[in-house]
């Protein structure tokens, strides 16, 4: 028997695609950069716990007419201080910095 109903699957409500983003390892901590064009400051979410971190930033970029989610996970090291990780955006350009924790800085230890 062949049905004749249209499908009924629902659109999805966003595409989710992964930003590009540069990690580098600076002597106090971590810098990650992250290219999410089209969303505004006000559209980002960052969320850092159990050692992950998440940004989801809500695009006014669309794809085949649906609306672009740019979302991206990372595992972070309990070296990095979570109550100081910072994160600014302009122009489409995202950037976080990850701090590390006061024990996990060197130490210069004199010698007497």
């Amino acid at each position: 028997m062949k049905n004749n109903e249209t499908d009924k699957t629902p659109s999805p409500e966003h595409v989710t695609l992964r930003p590009a983003a540069d990690v580098e390892e600076t002597p106090t901590g971590v810098e990650i950069i992250f290219e999410m064009p089209g969303v505004k400051n006000s559209d980002i979410n960052i969320e850092v716990g159990s050692g992950m971190l998440k940004i989801e930033g809500k695009s006014a970029l669309q794809r085949h007419g649906i609306p672009v989610l740019f979302k991206r996970s990372f595992y972070i090291s309990d070296t990095v201080d979570v109550d100081k990780i910072k994160a600014c955006a302009k122009d489409g350009i995202v950037t976080l910095s990850l701090p590390k924790a006061e024990h996990a800085l060197p130490r210069k230890i004199t010698v007497s």
